[in-house]
């Protein structure tokens, strides 16, 4: 019976051991494609928040919903930053998705797979809704920079509602393209649009008409000008 028992013990560390020695080259693959893959994922994010502050994203953002939010939410105001980390974590997806499938766990490598996949619509959505925000921020200006000479307060009003209002629809519009209740948000941007509508309509019938009709004169009276130089 020991000698059963020895045989035994004897065949499952020799068994134990083969197993090691075949899996060790996988495990040791698998960690230096992840402390490479790590350190490539983490030079990609300095070179992307190095370029994006060459081209001063930030400044687009500046006095935009965008900027109140993210001093709201207290993580910073550096655009750059958020951007560059979210792309860190991208590839970090696709280096442990890499590490996983050398280590030969199937059930992970078929989850992180899918999530791979998925990938390209999650950038999709973030691109509609980056270039939703940036169009914001021109909107607001615009419309401050129009009405401003007329009524400064009501141009501040204005241009942050119009603002929020180009958000929401990127926000929509982000949120279909990642295939969530499509149908209700189809309903949503309906309703936005029609709210909008009527409340713009309400606005500027009841209690913005003054503000329009100066406007109006002003423009002609410009027009008028700039007709007789000509």
């Amino acid at each position: 019976m020991p000698k059963t028992i020895y045989e035994s013990l004897v065949f499952l560390s020799s068994q134990l051991l083969t197993d090691i020695v075949v899996y060790l080259p996988k495990l040791l693959i698998s960690m230096l494609v992840l402390v490479i893959g790590s350190a490539l994922a983490n030079t990609f994010r300095k070179v992307v928040i190095k370029l994006l502050e060459t081209l001063r994203v930030s400044s687009a953002f500046s006095k935009t919903p965008v900027e109140h939010f993210l001093k709201d939410a207290e993580v910073g105001n550096k655009i750059e930053e958020i951007i560059g980390s979210v792309l860190y974590w991208l590839v970090m997806l696709v280096v442990i998705h890499t590490t996983v499938s050398i280590l030969g766990l199937e059930s992970l490598t078929i989850i992180l797979g899918s999530v791979l996949a998925y990938l390209p619509t999650v950038v999709s959505a973030v691109i509609i809704l980056f270039f939703g925000l940036l169009i914001s921020g021109v909107v607001e200006s615009l419309v401050k920079g129009a009405i401003k000479s007329v009524d400064g307060k009501s141009a501040r009003l204005l241009g942050r509602i119009s603002s929020y209002a180009v958000m929401t629809v990127t926000v929509l519009a982000a949120i279909s393209e990642l295939g969530i209740a499509k149908e209700f948000i189809l309903i949503l941007f309906i309703g936005f649009v029609v709210m909008l509508s009527l409340g713009c309509g309400l606005a500027i019938g009841l209690g913005g008409k003054d503000l329009v009709s100066m406007v109006l004169n002003d423009w002609y009276k410009q027009f008028k000008i700039d007709t007789k130089s000509k």
